[in-house]
């Protein structure tokens, strides 16, 4: 299984964010000649400068011609090798530098060769195979053992196979293969009309991404009961009754427990995956719930609430505006002497992970200095602090004024 993605920004298919490149292969488990063949017609229909497919490949098979498969295993980098050695399929990528058509230098040929690797890769996906390609070989090698004419460029060999189970390879890749996936932020790697102009993608479609390929259960943010400072405070002040808003609402947990507690509920959260999420639950826990898509710095709900609780909406937002925007959202929501209740990263907390900004006491009475009273802020986790991953947070609670 693919390890979690986690800086998602916009939703994709399902294809493209299951495929990661593994190094556990299962070597007992041959893959069919039919799946092999799936694979390379993929590759063959791939687009190509002229139309020229300077891409060919050599298929080595371990369950078919072990000589073979061994001579490309012997070529690979030393540290390839080792996990190498369990992928019962090789196939060596290599493309033709010179159109065929008119004897000039081709200088898409490579880039047109990894285009159709990849449509190889991603077929190997859909079929349930695992594939990983390398770069790390001796070439010279390769061309001599398997004769591979030399006006032929080696671009690539991929392992190709089913997953096995994380455990059966070596101690030093265990935290590779262990670790959740990241890439470069699309703000990065993509310029927005002119070089050098930064390109921002709708920070909904990230939250999308997120709650379409993971579980409610593993979202680092997830707790199946209502959050303890939450259910504190509304203890301490026998709050039951009311309407209520949960202000990105995720998988709808902390909705539920609301509505359970004789609140009217309104779930709210820019993910339409999140709400039809929250929309199940209050289905099976038999509570009415108002579940809606709603964006907190252009929110298009009505009326007003006498408590607003978020669990994890303020401290994503680093950008002024869009601050600004929030606390507009939070003065109209909220009723005269309404409450919200705010829980956020806290400046102590040092990971890398998480949201961009972590805040203290002194931050959220000057963010909310204006039309609201801090009643009170403590220390608190995220999550139980008895586990020693739980992230340190800052809990407050404020009044409209």
């Amino acid at each position: 299984m693919a390890q979690q993605r986690i800086n998602v920004q916009a939703p994709i298919e399902r294809l493209f964010a299951k495929r990661w490149s593994t190094r556990a292969f299962d070597a007992a488990k041959p893959v069919s000649a039919e799946q092999v063949a799936s694979c390379l017609e993929a590759a063959r229909w791939a687009p190509s400068c002229f139309g020229a497919e300077p891409w060919q490949y050599l298929v080595v098979d371990r369950f078919y011609d072990a000589a073979s498969w061994q001579l490309v295993l012997d070529a690979l980098a030393p540290k390839n090798q080792l996990w190498a050695a369990h992928a019962p399929v090789l196939i060596v990528t290599t493309t033709d530098p010179i159109f065929p058509h008119n004897g000039k230098t081709n200088r898409w040929a490579e880039y047109d060769a990894g285009q159709a690797t990849q449509c190889l890769c991603l077929q190997a996906e859909s079929l349930g195979l695992a594939s990983h390609q390398m770069g790390g070989f001796d070439s010279a090698a390769l061309s001599s053992a398997l004769a591979i004419p030399e006006n032929l460029q080696i671009m690539s060999v991929t392992a190709l196979g089913y997953v096995a189970d994380l455990a059966t390879i070596d101690a030093d890749f265990q935290p590779m293969e262990a670790a959740s996936r990241t890439r470069k932020p699309l703000s990065e790697i993509v310029h927005n009309g002119r070089w050098g102009t930064t390109y921002s993608p709708p920070a909904a479609a990230g939250w999308e991404a997120r709650y379409q390929e993971t579980s409610a259960e593993q979202l680092p943010w997830f707790y199946p009961e209502l959050d303890a400072d939450f259910a504190r405070t509304l203890t301490d002040r026998s709050l039951n009754r009311g309407t209520a808003l949960d202000l990105g609402c995720g998988p709808g947990t902390q909705a539920v427990a609301l509505a359970k507690m004789g609140f009217s509920v309104t779930a709210s959260d820019v993910s339409s995956s999140a709400v039809a999420s929250a929309r199940v639950l209050a289905e099976q826990e038999q509570v009415d719930i108002h579940c809606t898509v709603d964006n907190v710095l252009d929110s298009q709900l009505h009326g007003s609430f006498d408590l607003i609780i978020d669990r994890g909406v303020f401290h994503c937002f680093p950008n002024p505006n869009d601050q600004q925007a929030y606390l507009n959202s939070m003065a109209q929501l909220l009723a005269p002497d309404g409450l919200l209740l705010l829980k956020c990263f806290h400046k102590d907390e040092t990971s890398e992970m998480g949201p961009p900004c972590r805040y203290n006491e002194a931050d959220i009475h000057r963010f909310f200095a204006n039309g609201f009273e801090l009643i009170e802020s403590r220390d608190s986790y995220f999550g139980s602090p008895d586990c020693e991953e739980s992230p340190k947070a800052l809990f407050s609670i404020l009044r409209k004024a």
